[in-house]
């Protein structure tokens, strides 16, 4: 018998029952109140607490007895009430009995847990003690794990003991977040990600189907800090590959070998993330907008300086023997290059009283060749229509015979003329 079917024993009162030979007819708790409770009792038919109580509730017993049933609701709150109480103490006694394993944050620093922004956590019998931007960023670490951009969730584990954190930690740190802390020092991401995690009642499944759209865009600023040199720098070829392959003829980039790698994702990393979301993104708009603004500001790139990525070699003169001669310095590489952003204070003081319609999200780049196209169609076909309305209004006459015979010929010439325009279109 758990706890709660002990404290229902007791309360209720089970063994006063009219069949006892001992029955006290002052007992307060009505018979068939005892019948139920001594039923959930006995038999292990109820998946728990919770199944009994709506199944009580809806039984055809209470259905024009309002009073019973809310008694027996009533006893069944008192039961819940003291099992609260019951549990509270005994978690109170364990973490005042338990022993403090870590008093320091994941940099070795010694915390303390009158100190700001810091956690207990009564986990597997012992105390941790966290700081809140710490833990934040182990929850985040483990929501947002990817694998090339999908997204795989892994289980919130102590670091301390590679245990998994119970779902009642969880909301305890919940709880704490909202109802004590003060948070200044947490990145604004680590908490969203966390916040939207409660949302979702901690359920991983559900919380990766409603929000993984965010997790692949994290997943993309994630990929830019942490993949090696080596790995970003293809990346960055098969981007600048990719636009100069669309160019033709037109002025192509071109990037020395021997230019230095760290300058190159310098300078390219913030290209490269409109290169990353237009490929993964799980946004329409979002891949629309990064795919027409990549374009144009690698238009604006290669036009501010053609010569970008070009290896120079500087010569030195020195006078020797009364002649001027040239030698070879050192090696250059030229830099010079466009700014990605430009800081607009105008812009910034003003851009929270309207909203500015982006014009990126109108047609996409391989598209204008084929918008074109289409536009001149249209044209072509509606002067066409304007001619024949012209021909058609110049050959009326009074004679309604020669009426019909031009109005067949006018559709037939028509029928001709659109016929041979879609040959010519196709």
């Amino acid at each position: 018998m758990n706890t709660f079917e002990l404290i229902v024993y007791k309360l209720i009162n089970i063994e006063n029952n009219i069949f006892s030979p001992k029955y006290d007819k002052y007992d307060k708790v009505g018979g068939i109140h005892k019948i139920f409770f001594g039923f959930y009792i006995s038999n292990k038919i109820y998946k728990s607490k919770f199944h009994f109580f709506n199944e009580t509730i809806h039984n055809f017993y209470f259905l024009n007895k309002d009073d019973n049933r809310n008694d027996f609701i009533h006893y069944f709150h008192k039961v819940q009430k003291i099992y609260h109480i019951l549990n509270n103490f005994c978690y109170k006694y364990k973490i005042k009995k338990s022993k403090l394993v870590v008093d320091t944050d994941l940099h070795l620093n010694t915390i303390e847990i009158k100190d700001k922004n810091i956690i207990c956590i009564y986990h597997n019998q012992c105390r941790y003690l966290f700081k809140i931007e710490d833990l934040l960023k182990i929850i985040y670490n483990s929501l947002t794990n990817t694998y090339i951009f999908f997204c795989e969730p892994i289980t919130i584990k102590n670091p301390y003991n590679n245990l998994p954190f119970g779902k009642s930690n969880l909301y305890y740190v919940y709880f704490q977040i909202i109802n004590t802390f003060k948070i200044g020092y947490t990145k604004n991401t680590h908490l969203d990600i966390f916040l939207k995690f409660a949302e979702c009642n901690f359920n991983i499944t559900k919380f990766t189907n409603n929000y993984e759209h965010i997790l692949r865009e994290l997943s993309i600023q994630n990929y830019l800090k942490n993949t090696c040199k080596p790995q970003l720098k293809e990346d960055i070829d098969n981007m600048i590959n990719g636009f100069n392959h669309s160019q033709g003829i037109q002025r192509k980039i071109v990037i020395h070998k021997e230019f230095p790698i760290h300058e190159l994702i310098r300078i390219m990393k913030p290209y490269l993330y409109l290169y990353l979301n237009y490929n993964y993104s799980l946004v329409p708009k979002i891949k629309l907008e990064s795919k027409n603004r990549l374009y144009k500001k690698l238009h604006a790139f290669i036009s501010f300086n053609p010569s970008f990525g070009r290896k120079n070699i500087v010569l030195k003169q020195k006078f020797i023997n009364g002649k001027i001669k040239k030698f070879k310095s050192h090696i250059d590489f030229n830099l010079k290059h466009k700014k990605f952003n430009v800081y607009d204070n105008d812009n910034f003081m003003n851009n929270h009283l309207s909203y500015k319609y982006s014009d990126d999200n109108i047609l996409e780049y391989e598209d204008e060749d084929y918008f074109n196209i289409e536009h001149q169609t249209t044209s072509r076909n509606l002067n066409f229509f304007m001619q024949l309305v012209v021909i058609g209004n110049n050959q009326v006459t009074d004679t309604s015979n020669t009426n019909e015979e031009n109005v067949n010929d006018e559709l037939n010439d028509e029928d001709y003329d659109e016929q041979h325009d879609e040959d010519s279109i196709s």
